[in-house]
């Protein structure tokens, strides 16, 4: 099968590098004079490019599978153009990081052309998609079955076994990238905020943290995020300074966090250590106020020696609790009649490639397998085989932090969603009576069963 891919910037071009690779032919349409240019002199073996989408279909033989990787707000505008010359049973291929419910819209339309339609998540960056990326694939069945064997050959493996899944109904591919970003969002800052502490609590060194996280890729905290990150924090540029101490702590974002906090919000589900990594980001346009802090700090003792068991512990529980987070979010999305998720087939197409790879994930996969369920006990038995003492260590060393006033949102709200569903300690008997007194919102007993009426209730 011949492709076209339409749009050749980092991501576009890589695949068609990965595709070329499994001996597809790729022709490619570019509108960026400036790429355009500088493949033209620097010319990819097999890739052939075209002047025009128009040059591009007539080079591509019918039944098309046309690619498009495009920024989001380049792509209704090619697909609407597209409309007017793909012929029935053309296949349109959206690779970007697009809204799920874009992807929606967009299927509706192809098929008013019977033209079918694919919204593919694609995770692992520049890298991922040209050595194998992880892919996520909702829409049209036919579409589909007709194309798979490229996804496959071009996404990453893990155990020979493909990184890459099919999810049914439009909308649903882009649905659990969206998720995968914002549970990427949280175990980066909580990485951040270890990191953060090791150096400002407990006075490690760069070179002393990136021993430690290079150490722990030997265990079950192992992860893709924890590899870079000890290789990160201690590199230099060419006059000897670590980049960590030149960079600006202004935080980029693309929006595809605000996008899982909507999903959540929409479908009434707590995910608050993806909105406190989201938060931090938007926060950090602030961090360049450098306040006298006038709290009233313990100094910091050479005395005081954080577990060297406990860091393994704290990462992973911290990673388990905001992959939770996120599961269940698209658990509960089974809700809408337009999804029906399995969730081993999420931990397939995570398993490699993407930015959530790793060890740790292969332990929380393997305990799902034995639940079979995304629910609380699911959660609290994986915390419980993996982490020791109560999560004493884990509790200690977020307090070591918030006593010398250093910032720690989402190991705090990790430690905190923790806590709601399984400690004894609720809050919700005395927001219940509030709103009972100011609003007469009716309330039940712990059963549930028979209705409370407090004396106030009684103008």
């Amino acid at each position: 099968m011949n492709i076209g891919i339409i749009g050749l910037g980092s991501m576009g071009l890589n695949l068609a590098k990965n595709i070329i690779s499994k001996k597809y032919k790729v022709y490619a349409y570019e509108e960026n004079p400036e790429i355009n240019n500088d493949l033209k002199k620097n010319k990819v073996k097999d890739l052939f490019l075209t002047e025009s989408l128009n040059e591009l279909l007539n080079k591509v033989i019918s039944p098309r599978i046309i690619m498009l990787s495009l920024p989001a707000d380049k792509v209704d505008e090619v697909i609407n153009e597209l409309t007017n010359i793909l012929e029935p049973e053309d296949i349109v291929a959206d690779l970007g990081n697009s809204l799920y419910s874009k992807s929606i819209e967009r299927n509706t339309l192809l098929n008013s052309h019977k033209i079918n339609f694919l919204g593919v998540g694609v995770s692992g960056g520049p890298r991922g998609a040209k050595n194998g990326p992880a892919i996520m694939v909702g829409g049209s069945k036919e579409a589909w079955n007709k194309t798979k064997h490229i996804f496959e050959d071009i996404a990453a493996k893990n155990h020979n076994e493909s990184a890459c899944c099919f999810f049914g109904s439009a909308g649903s591919g882009h649905f659990v990238k969206l998720v995968h970003n914002g549970i990427e969002y949280a175990l980066m800052e909580g990485i951040a905020e270890v990191t953060n502490i090791l150096d400002k609590v407990y006075n490690l060194n760069n070179n002393e943290i990136a021993k430690k996280f290079e150490d722990l890729l030997e265990t079950n905290s192992s992860s893709f995020l924890l590899r870079i990150t000890s290789e990160i924090i201690n590199a230099k540029n060419e006059n000897d300074q670590y980049f960590i101490d030149e960079v600006d702590p202004v935080i980029g974002q693309n929006g595809t966090g605000v996008w899982t906090i909507k999903a959540a919000l929409d479908l009434g589900v707590g995910i608050p250590s993806i909105y406190e990594a989201v938060s931090t980001r938007s926060n950090s346009k602030n961090f360049k106020y450098n306040f006298e802090q006038n709290f009233n700090n313990k100094k910091y003792n050479p005395n005081d020696k954080y577990n060297e068991n406990s860091i393994e512990q704290i990462i992973f529980f911290n990673f388990a609790c905001s992959i939770y987070q996120g599961l269940n979010l698209i658990n509960e999305s089974n809700k809408w009649d337009f999804f029906n998720f399995k969730i081993e087939d999420i931990f397939k197409a995570w398993s490699a490639g993407c930015i959530l790879q790793g060890r740790y994930l292969d332990i929380i996969s393997k305990e799902f397998t034995k639940r079979k369920k995304i629910d609380p006990q699911y959660l609290h038995d994986l915390i419980q085989r993996n982490c020791s003492d109560q999560l004493k260590l884990i509790r200690e060393f977020n307090s070591s932090a918030i006593n010398m006033g250093i910032t720690c949102p989402v190991l705090s709200s990790n430690l905190a969603y923790y806590d709601q569903m399984f400690s004894n300690h609720i809050i919700g008997e005395t927001i219940q009576l509030q709103r009972s007194f100011f609003g007469l919102h009716p309330i039940k007993d712990k059963k549930g069963k028979n209705k409370i009426n407090p004396y106030w209730t009684k103008l």
